[in-house]
């Protein structure tokens, strides 16, 4: 995402991409689509989900697709600290 341009749109918030989630089972709980994978990755070799700031908070993104095939995308906070800046900061 390095090479993404912020759109001209004054009210846009974020943009992120999601995947099929190749953990989900027939039945089971898991989400359908997951944000895309990072490079990092956690101790059993899985990599991290990339996750995305919105005014400086950490979130993470999830959708389900209903039984009438509509996506609900579902949005979490997943940290209360404001976002570390970046080495660099990106000139949009």
């Amino acid at each position: 995402m390095a090479d993404f341009q912020k759109p001209k749109d004054p009210n846009w918030i974020c943009t992120f991409s999601l995947k099929r989630n190749a953990d989900k089972k027939a039945g089971d709980n898991r989400p359908d689509l997951v944000l895309v994978d990072s490079d990092k990755k956690n101790k059993e070799g899985k990599p991290y989900r990339k996750n995305f700031t919105i005014d400086g908070t950490w979130m993470e993104a999830s959708a389900y697709i209903q039984d009438n095939k509509d996506l609900k995308i579902t949005i979490k906070k997943t940290g209360s600290a404001p976002a570390k800046p970046a080495d660099e900061p990106l000139d949009f």
